[in-house]
């Protein structure tokens, strides 16, 4: 044997430990055992897979965190990986292996393996320039990340899925590769970006050559650079953890740009690339079920989809619900095992138990994930859903109580701050309320967020002191605008109460805080309840009523957003009677004439998703 093999069989050897560490580190994180995971990653100055473990692990902390100095942690872990994978790929170094000879002992393994940690380096990247800047700028710099990441992913998955069939047979179980690939050339080359091994075309995959060193003379090594070239085989046991490996990527890719809005999917088309729902979720499907350290991190990608993403838009669409639903307990038990403890799988589980309206089951859950987390920003999500299943149960007190404690963060306090002075205002706590409403100016003068100028427009409501019923409204409209609407039981409750005040109504003024939220909540109260025709009318007088008033302001009128959704659940009522023409005809009316209002961003998704729904049926 020649020292060659000898090394290239030692590195082999090298790097099976090395993965096999890096998939425990990722157990031990997501098992809530964060220093025992680092230390596990303190020698990986030379290995790929224990680098990419680490990247993980600190980018799961920035994107949860927000910190500052962890934000900087992980921007530079990114740069510095990003570095190491580029070193051997681009057409420039492939130029000079296939000329000059193989100048190392890059086998085919590990430039795969470097090429799709590079695309993980990218897509992170992306959502860190999301986070962290402006919202042009970073949506630019993310796209730019995206579309070099798309062209490593579409490469390495074409590559690994010839050589996986090789292995397995053309018969073999992979996820399906869409027909409509977009990507260019151009696409996969951009400038200033580290491409993939080699130029890659839309209709074939790309080849790997190694040329051995040869003392032929450069006619001939020109002749082994322009002359077709066959790809060296890669072990069966490697070519499934890498196929599984860059399915988490490519998978996590589609998924995320098919959900992006319309106008959004126009901007990635003219970038090059295209997505498909249905092929991401089979790619993390398959992943999951792999060796390799991803195989974790695809189960809670899909847990995110199944029990957050899906459940937004797919109310008009029950089915669609029940079977999110049915996967996302089917990996909670499979996953049990393995991630009986871990606070971020408990935090889904309990998301889980709150779709199926099973809200004692989610807020012990919740409990037990806050017990756990050593995670303080996980304990702050877990925080946060206690406290809604309270408000879901009408129970106002123990809301009231997880709030409070929520309050106190202060990148959160304004949200919370509003809705503990609710929950004040529906006991009749007047005082409080008077109180919490100075808090919330305080907090105003602050920098804001995203949320805080929704948040601001309805602090200015909570003051002179009114009924709790007042208070009651907004708080049923923080449920309505969170999905959150509680079961059957406490939905009769509300029907109950905006009905018996709609009587009130009509001999008293100020009843409702804002005009039209009274039918609109009454309305999606009796639509779920299957009160449909009735539904329908009280839904539809809102626009009469909203259109009478002079948006002013100073009177507070100016919420049209109340219309707005109110169309759009007349249009998802319409769909479930069958009179899908009519509900198409509402939508494009929303997206044509209602704009600036609150929430749009979050009912133009619902929107397009309807829409697509109603063409898949036509």
């Amino acid at each position: 044997m020649s020292r060659k093999e000898k090394n290239l069989q030692e590195s082999e050897r090298r790097r099976q430990e090395d993965w096999e560490l890096a998939r425990k580190g990722i157990q031990l994180v997501l098992n809530n055992k964060y220093e025992d995971a680092l230390r596990i990653f303190e020698n990986r100055e030379d290995s790929i897979p224990l680098s990419a473990g680490y990247l993980f692990t600190i980018f799961m902390n920035a994107a949860m965190s927000f910190d500052d100095t962890v934000l900087t942690l992980s921007l530079n872990t990114l740069k510095d990986l990003e570095s190491r994978c580029s070193q051997n790929l681009g057409w420039l170094r492939t130029f000079k292996n296939r000329v000059f000879g193989n100048y190392n002992d890059v086998s085919p393994y590990e430039l795969l393996e470097q090429q799709i940690t590079l695309a993980d380096t990218q897509v992170c990247h992306a959502v860190l320039y999301m986070m962290t800047e402006d919202s042009t700028a970073g949506l630019v710099k993310g796209a730019w990340a995206l579309r070099k990441a798309w062209g490593l992913y579409h490469s390495a998955y074409k590559e690994l899925a010839t050589q996986y069939k090789k292995v397995n047979g053309f018969s073999a179980n992979l996820p399906e590769t869409p027909s409509m690939w977009r990507l260019s050339e151009s696409a996969t080359s951009t400038p200033n970006s580290t491409p993939a091994s080699t130029p890659v075309s839309p209709g074939e995959p790309p080849h790997l050559q190694f040329a051995e060193a040869s003392n032929g003379g450069i006619r001939k090594r020109l002749y082994q650079f322009f002359s077709p070239v066959s790809t060296p085989q890669i072990c069966p046991e490697e070519v499934r953890r890498l196929m599984c490996a860059v399915s988490f990527g490519y998978g996590l890719f589609h998924l995320c740009v098919s959900l992006l809005p319309t106008s959004a999917l126009r901007f990635v088309h003219i970038l090059g690339f295209a997505s498909d729902r249905k092929v991401g979720l089979e790619a993390l499907m398959f992943s999951r079920s792999g060796p390799d350290m991803r195989a974790p991190l695809a189960s809670l990608a899909l847990l995110w989809y199944h029990t957050i993403v899906n459940p937004s838009f797919s109310h008009f669409n029950s089915d669609d619900l029940s079977t999110s639903m049915e996967e996302a307990e089917t990996i909670i038990i499979e996953s049990n095992q393995e991630f009986s403890e871990s606070s971020i799988f408990l935090f889904f589980k309990g998301r889980l138990f709150r779709l199926k309206k099973k809200i004692e089951e989610a807020v012990s859950t919740y409990t037990k994930a806050v017990k756990y987390s050593g995670i303080r920003e996980l304990v702050v999500l877990c925080l946060h859903e206690v406290g809604w299943c309270y408000l879901m149960q009408l129970d106002f007190q123990k809301a009231l109580k997880s709030f409070n404690q929520l309050k106190k963060n202060e990148s959160i306090k304004h949200l919370y701050s509003y809705l503990a002075a609710l929950c004040h205002g529906c006991m009749g706590d007047m005082n409080m309320v008077a109180a919490m409403s100075q808090n919330i100016k305080l907090i105003e003068m602050e920098k804001q967020c995203e949320l805080d100028p929704k948040i601001s427009r309805r602090s200015g409501l909570l003051m002179p002191p009114k009924s709790p019923f007042y208070y009651r409204m907004l708080t049923y409209e923080m449920l309505y605008l969170w999905d959150s609407l509680p079961s059957q039981e406490n939905l009769i409750i509300i029907v109950q109460d905006c009905e018996a005040q709609g009587e009130s109504s009509k001999h008293m003024k100020n009843v409702d805080p804002i005009v039209g939220l009274r039918p609109l909540i009454l309305g999606v109260c009796l639509g779920t309840l299957g009160r449909r025709e009735e539904a329908i009318n009280i839904l539809s007088s809102i626009i009469g009523q909203r259109e009478k008033l002079v948006v002013d302001k100073s009177t507070r009128r100016g919420y049209r957003h109340i219309a707005a959704f109110a169309m759009y659940e007349s249009a998802v009522l319409l769909m479930k009677e069958g009179k899908s023409r009519e509900a198409k005809e509402i939508l494009e009316t929303i997206l044509h004439q209602y704009s600036s209002y609150d929430f749009e961003n979050r009912l133009n998704f619902k929107i397009h998703s309807a829409l697509k729904e109603i063409a898949a049926e036509s």
